[in-house]
């Protein structure tokens, strides 16, 4: 049945209006193969399937062509704020090309991806769009895309690893923070690590360590990587720095993620610091919470939406066998807001 209660038109119902065989109307609704319909019974059939409302099954046409005209994406939680932009640029680019996308999220954990990778690969997806790759997870991409499964990185990337890439700077993320930090005055300047084990957290550490190595600084204290980018995690790390820093804190946090900063904000009001009265505080990615936080989050933008757009593109032109020249690494920039400040006269 149809959604509004009248049965579906079946290619057999439009076959039997327009006096045709089945084949006939198949290859009149096939781009590839209208061309070997006459004119006019081309015209008969497509004007019988305005009059009954047929709408052809792409699916199952995909299928006898062996596609399926979707597209997996896969993002390592669901939850976070900064996937929800990336997923619309993704599925407007694949819109454009009448390609579906599959969502889902591995919770950031490797078995779950190995699992929905294996179950893509059975539903015959055409490629593979991932922002959950980790360090350990580059042998498995790499294999999926060996089987003809295409592979697609954006936000978390792996450099070395030779798969379609749409690339991040995030090494002059981490510097803009650091800098920023800097020209407003602070010289004891800390940061709240995302995990070792993803790209783009290291990389945002080196910008900053070059942008403190520039100044002639060092880092103030060291909290332990998080093991996940989450707000409990930025809560718990940044209590340990303050408890390891004792009565000279730092006077400015670089948080290498929105998530994280949540949770320092948190742990600054748990220890009696004002933000940025006695401690500063520069995120990372824009998600859109950071404008309406207590104090508004000073940040670097990471574009999601075009990241996005920019995947959902690069995956469709591979896919298609199109010339897919190397995408440009996408710009990050500053956002100022609240939450950083010049450092108190006593500081």
């Amino acid at each position: 049945m149809a959604g509004n209660g009248r049965p579906t038109v079946t290619i057999r119902d439009v076959a039997r209006a327009a006096n045709v065989h089945v084949s006939t109307v198949s290859r009149a609704l096939d781009p590839d193969k209208q061309r070997l319909i006459a004119e006019a019974t081309r015209n008969r059939i497509l004007e019988v399937v305005q009059e009954l409302g047929y709408r052809p099954h792409r699916g199952a046409s995909g299928l006898r062509r062996g596609q399926t005209r979707t597209i997996g994406v896969v993002v390592p939680d669901l939850g976070n704020p900064l996937y929800a932009p990336f997923l619309r640029g993704v599925a407007r680019a694949l819109d454009a090309a009448e390609f579906m996308p599959l969502v889902t999220d591995t919770e950031d954990d490797h078995d779950r991806l190995v699992r929905i990778l294996r179950h893509l690969e059975e539903r015959r997806v055409e490629a593979v769009i991932t922002t959950a790759a980790r360090e350990g997870d580059l042998a498995l991409l790499q294999e999926l895309r060996a089987a003809g499964t295409e592979v697609v990185l954006a936000v978390r990337t792996l450099s070395e690893s030779g798969l379609p890439t749409v690339p991040h700077d995030d090494v002059l993320g981490g510097r803009l923070a650091v800098e920023h930090l800097l020209e407003l005055g602070h010289r004891r300047i800390a940061q709240i690590r995302g995990p070792l084990d993803v790209e783009p957290f290291r990389a945002r550490s080196e910008g900053a360590e070059q942008a403190l190595a520039a100044a002639g600084l060092a880092e103030v204290g060291f909290a332990p990587p998080a093991t996940s980018p989450t707000v409990a995690e930025g809560e718990r790390h940044t209590l340990e720095l303050l408890a390891a820093c004792g009565d000279a804190p730092p006077t400015a946090l670089f948080v290498q993620n929105d998530l994280l900063a949540l949770g320092a904000l948190s742990a600054l009001r748990c220890r009696g610091l004002r933000c940025p009265e006695d401690v500063s505080v520069v995120s990372y990615n824009d998600a859109f919470f950071s404008a309406y936080t207590q104090p508004a989050l000073t940040t670097v933008r990471l574009p999601a939406y075009e990241i996005g757009f920019a995947a959902g593109r690069l995956a469709v032109r591979h896919v298609e066998g199109q010339d897919a020249d190397p995408v440009a690494s996408v710009a990050p920039q500053l956002v100022v807001r609240a939450s950083a400040a010049p450092p108190r006269d006593d500081a």
